[in-house]
C-alpha cells in the first residue's frame, strides 16, 4: 500500500518544513515565506529529515520515519511489565495500545502530525523514570533526554512534559531519604529539571531573533488581544459547546475516558473482591482524572485565549487535542494495571513461575482464554486501522491533492513562481487547503487556490496575467467559459504558463 499524506496540517507545515530541511539543508529565517508556522519546534521534524536524508525523500519516508518514534515510544511502555513470561500482561498492553488507533482517527497513523506523538512520549518518560527509579543518576540523564526532545515537538508539549518532571521529582525525593550524600543528588535533580527546558528557551531565543512577527506565538499580548476579541455572548456559545461535547457520547474522546473507567474500576473489583487481595488501584485512577481535567480546563482555555472566533465558535481541532489526553489516559491506566495485574498472580515468585504456576485448574484457562481474546481482539483493531489507511488512501486518489500529485509530481527546488490553482471544490479553496497543499507540491510560497471565476473578461485577463503559471484540476465550466471567450478555446487539466493562455491577446 502507497501511504500519502493527507491531513491539512502536513501541508500547511509538518511535511513542508521536513521538504525545506531536505532540500535546503537549513533553519528557515525570516525570507523563507513558505514556512508559515515559524514559532513551532523541529523536534520530530528532525528525526523525519534525518530519515530522508538516508532513505531520499517521500511520503512513505516521511511516515517510516515517524513511525520509528512512534514505535521506540510503544516499546518503552512495555519496560513496566514485571515479568515477560506472563502473556496476560503482554496481550493487555498490547490490546490497549491497539486502541490506540481507535482514539487516533482525527489524524491517523498516516501523517506527521504530532498530537499521537506527545502522548506517547510523556508514557515512554514515565515509563523508563519507573524503570529506572533505583539509579538517580540514570533516571535524570533519561529525564533529561525525553524531557528535552519532547518540549521541542511541539509548545504545547509542555504540559506532557511537566507530568513526567513531577514524576521525576517524586521518585528523586524517595532516592534522596536513602541516600547518604544529599547534596550532590540535590543538585543533580536541580540541574536535571532546569535543563530539561533548556532546548526550548534556546529554539524560543531564536525565534524572537530571526522572526519579528510569528504564527502561534506564545505571548500574553496575542492571548489579550484574541480574548478580547470574544464579547460575553461568544463566549458563552463556546463554554455551552464545549460542555456538550465532552458530555455527549459520541464523542469519541469522551467514549475513551469513558472507557478507562470502566477498566479499572473492573480492575480493582475483579482483584479486589474476585481474588481478596488489596489494591491502589482507584488512587491510579484519581490521578489520571485529575490529569485529565487539568487537561481538558487546559483545552477550554485555548479556545478561548489562542484561537480566532470564528474557529473557536466550532471547537475547531477538538478530536484531535482531546485524543491526545485520551491516549495519555489510556496508556497510563494500561501500565498501572500492567503491575497489579502481575501482583495479583498466585505465584509471585518471578523465578518460580511456570506452566503450574496457578491457583487452580479453572485459574489457568481463564487466565488463557482471556489471554487469547486479548490477542485476537488486538488483531481485530490493528486489521481496522489497517481498513482506514485503505479507505483514507482510495479517498486521496481522488482528492484535490491527489489530482495535484498526479498533474505535477513533487517539485524539490524551492521557487518564487506565482501559481493559481483552479478547481471547481469551493470548500478546499475556503479552507485554504488547496493553497496550502498546492504550495507543498509545487514548492513556492506563492499559491493560490481559486473556485470562482464569475468576472469581466478584462478582469479575468488582469487575473490570468498576475500569475506565472496555472494549473487546472479538473474541469471547471465557468474558467472554461472565460478562456472560451478569451481565445477561443477550452484547457485540459495540467500546467500552463499565463502566457499560453494570453497568446492570442
Amino acid at each position: 500500500m502507497q501511504i500519502h499524506l493527507n491531513h491539512y496540517d502536513n501541508y500547511s507545515h509538518w511535511a513542508t518544513i521536513v521538504k525545506f530541511l531536505y532540500t535546503e539543508g537549513r533553519l528557515p529565517d525570516v525570507h523563507d515565506t513558505i514556512i508559515a508556522y515559524t514559532s513551532y519546534p523541529m523536534g520530530s521534524s528532525l528525526l523525519v529529515y534525518f530519515a530522508t536524508y538516508l532513505a531520499g525523500y517521500s511520503d512513505s519516508v516521511l511516515m517510516i520515519g515517524q513511525f520509528a518514534l512512534i514505535l521506540s515510544c510503544i516499546y518503552a511502555m512495555f519496560s513496566v511489565v514485571r515479568d515477560s513470561s506472563r502473556i496476560l500482561i503482554i496481550a493487555m498492553l498490547f490490546n490497549i495500545i491497539a486502541a490506540f488507533n481507535h482514539f487516533n482517527k482525527a489524524i491517523r497513523m498516516n501523517n506527521l502530525l504530532v498530537d499521537f506523538l506527545l502522548p506517547l512520549l510523556a508514557l515512554a518518560g514515565i515509563a523508563g523514570i519507573y524503570k529506572m527509579h533505583h539509579n538517580l543518576k540514570a533516571m535524570s540523564i533519561y529525564t533529561l533526554l525525553v524531557v528535552s526532545a519532547l518540549t521541542l515537538v511541539k509548545s504545547s508539549a509542555i504540559f506532557f512534559a511537566a507530568i513526567i518532571l513531577v514524576y521525576y521529582l517524586y521518585e528523586s525525593i524517595r532516592h534522596l531519604f536513602r541516600e547518604k550524600s544529599k547534596f550532590k543528588s540535590s543538585l543533580l535533580v536541580l540541574m536535571t529539571s532546569v535543563l530539561s527546558f533548556m532546548p526550548i528557551w534556546l529554539w524560543n531565543i531564536h525565534v524572537k531573533a530571526n522572526f519579528p512577527v510569528t504564527k502561534h506565538e506564545v505571548s500574553v499580548t496575542s492571548y489579550q488581544e484574541i480574548f478580547q476579541a470574544k464579547d460575553g455572548t461568544i463566549i458563552h456559545q463556546i463554554t455551552d459547546l464545549f460542555i456538550d461535547t465532552i458530555r455527549s457520547l459520541s464523542t469519541v474522546s469522551t467514549q475513551g475516558i469513558l472507557l478507562v473507567q470502566v477498566m479499572m474500576i473492573g480492575a480493582y473489583i475483579i482483584i479486589r473482591w474476585g481474588i481478596g487481595r488489596k489494591n491502589s488501584i482507584l488512587w491510579q485512577l484519581a490521578l489520571i482524572n485529575i490529569i485529565t481535567i487539568i487537561y481538558y480546563i487546559g483545552i477550554y482555555a485555548m479556545f478561548l485565549f489562542s484561537m480566532p472566533t470564528e474557529e473557536a465558535l466550532y471547537l475547531a481541532g477538538f478530536d484531535r487535542y482531546a485524543s491526545s489526553m485520551v491516549i495519555m489516559a489510556l496508556g497510563l491506566a494500561g501500565m498501572f494495571l500492567a503491575r497489579q495485574i502481575d501482583y495479583a498472580f498466585y505465584e509471585q515468585r518471578i523465578d518460580h513461575r511456570n506452566f503450574k504456576s496457578y491457583k487452580s485448574i479453572k485459574t489457568k484457562k481463564l487466565y488463557q482464554y482471556t489471554s487469547i481474546f486479548l490477542l485476537f481482539s488486538s488483531v481485530l483493531l490493528i486489521i481496522s486501522e489497517s481498513g482506514g489507511l485503505l479507505y483514507n488512501d482510495v479517498n486521496y486518489q481522488t482528492s484535490a491533492a491527489g489530482e495535484v500529485t498526479s498533474i505535477t509530481g513533487n517539485h524539490m527546488t524551492l521557487n518564487d513562481d506565482r501559481y493559481l490553482i483552479v478547481t471547481p471544490n469551493k470548500e478546499e479553496v475556503d479552507n485554504y487547503f488547496v493553497g496550502f497543499f498546492g504550495k507543498y507540491w509545487l514548492y513556492s510560497p506563492n499559491v493560490d487556490g481559486r473556485e470562482d471565476f464569475n468576472m469581466s473578461l478584462a478582469e479575468f485577463k488582469d487575473l490570468i496575467a498576475s500569475y506565472d503559471k496555472i494549473m487546472i484540476l479538473e474541469d471547471h465550466y465557468t474558467f472554461n467559459e472565460m478562456t472560451e471567450l478569451l481565445n477561443g478555446i477550452t484547457y485540459q487539466p495540467g500546467i500552463y504558463t499565463s502566457k499560453e493562455l494570453l497568446s492570442n491577446n
